[in-house]
């Protein structure tokens, strides 16, 4: 369950509409890889539940299965959760989800 301070940051966050997926992702932090899931996905970024707090700033990379490999960057931590903004064209995001991708801007 998301709570109130997690839903107030991602409704203000929010540039690119978002599709809900619960979606197996690995995270490379510093050359260490670390099993998430995501529950949320954009053109402009994607939010994870993670076991461990990850600070503002860090750069990463997501994979997600075959389809996308990005380099991203830690906008907010809360509650278990973080968001994470691409680093690449949103066009270019769109294309590496495939049909992930599909309706969303």
């Amino acid at each position: 369950m998301v709570s109130n301070g997690v839903r107030s940051i991602l409704s203000t966050m929010r540039k690119h509409n978002r599709r809900t997926v619960i979606q197996a992702v690995t995270l490379k932090v510093d050359r260490v890889d670390f099993d998430c899931t995501a529950y949320d996905i954009s053109l402009g970024g994607i939010r994870l539940k993670v076991d461990m707090p990850i600070e503002h700033g860090t750069g990463v990379f997501i994979q997600i299965k075959n389809r996308l490999r990005q380099a991203a960057r830690v906008i907010w931590s809360a509650d278990g959760f973080i968001g994470l903004n691409f680093v690449e064209d949103p066009e270019k995001i769109r294309v590496s989800l495939g049909s992930l991708g599909n309706g969303l801007s």
